[in-house]
């Protein structure tokens, strides 16, 4: 497992990862007009698609917040990234067939206003919120994402496979 925090005082520039190495190159939050402000803040984690990654991402969401001074933040945004580490491992689990473990990333990035959960997989499919029955025991991830956060969506990246999930949960 990697993870690093950053402390950025200008832009970050994306640098093609084909190879997709080790390296944890952060990559800039989403553009248009949902998201703006300087994301000045930075952390990242790699971890292997398989279950026991979505409690691990909880609990680094909760100690990065703490760490930044964003307590009032922490609950919503662990429960957002578990939706998203979890939907992520099951697309990958599904979609990517390769002898190792697959591979997901989860960035958290702020600007002391907001905090963006990125979370990126292998698979190319965009994620599609589900209408699940009242007695069905799956289903309702990007529902939970939708209602606790203030804007979600996905992007890929050029130059890597797959696509980042983000979620965006304001102050």
């Amino acid at each position: 497992m990697i993870s690093r925090t950053l402390l950025l005082r200008s832009p970050v520039r994306l640098e093609p990862d084909p190879a997709m190495h080790r390296t944890p190159t952060p990559i800039p939050p989403p553009s248009g007009p949902v998201l703006t402000g300087d994301w000045t803040r930075w952390s990242y984690l790699e971890l292997g698609a398989l279950p026991s990654a979505v409690p691990c991402a909880r609990l680094h969401a909760r100690h990065v917040l703490w760490d930044w001074g964003h307590k009032e933040l922490a609950e919503v945004t662990e429960l957002v990234a578990s939706e998203l580490v979890t939907n992520a491992i099951q697309v990958d689990t599904l979609d990517v067939r390769v002898a190792a473990t697959p591979v997901i990333r989860f960035w958290l990035t702020t600007d002391d206003a907001q905090v963006l959960v990125q979370v990126w997989d292998a698979s190319p499919r965009q994620p599609q919120p589900m209408h699940p029955a009242a007695e069905a025991e799956h289903g309702r991830g990007l529902l939970l994402v939708d209602a606790l956060s203030a804007g979600w969506g996905s992007f890929t990246v050029p130059g890597w496979p797959g696509k980042v999930v983000w979620a965006r949960c304001r102050l």
